[in-house]
């Protein structure tokens, strides 16, 4: 999301929160050497970290995941937003 070389914590979470309820592409390292893909919509905004809803395919049961706003900021979270055309194609996919 915020693409400025000096953000702050407090930009992040703002331009975290505008998107509330949005699709998202969300990219972020399980471990030193596993990524992982998800999509999901962002549903909680806190002071200190925001909560994405992500559909499991596997039990159909939605998982929640949390991440800091720190982890966006040091890029070990990469969060992108899917736009209305492209949110059909990507649920399916």
């Amino acid at each position: 999301m915020p693409q400025n070389t000096h953000a702050t914590l407090n930009d992040v979470r703002r331009e975290v929160e505008a998107h509330k309820g949005d699709l998202i592409k969300l990219q972020a390292h399980k471990s030193k050497k596993k990524l992982y893909r998800k999509i999901g919509r962002i549903e909680g905004i806190y002071p200190s970290i925001f909560t994405v809803k992500v559909e499991n395919p596997r039990s159909h049961v939605p998982e929640r995941l949390s991440f800091s706003y720190s982890d966006v900021l040091t890029r070990s979270v990469r969060i992108a937003l899917i736009k209305d055309e492209e949110s059909e194609a990507a649920l399916t996919a």
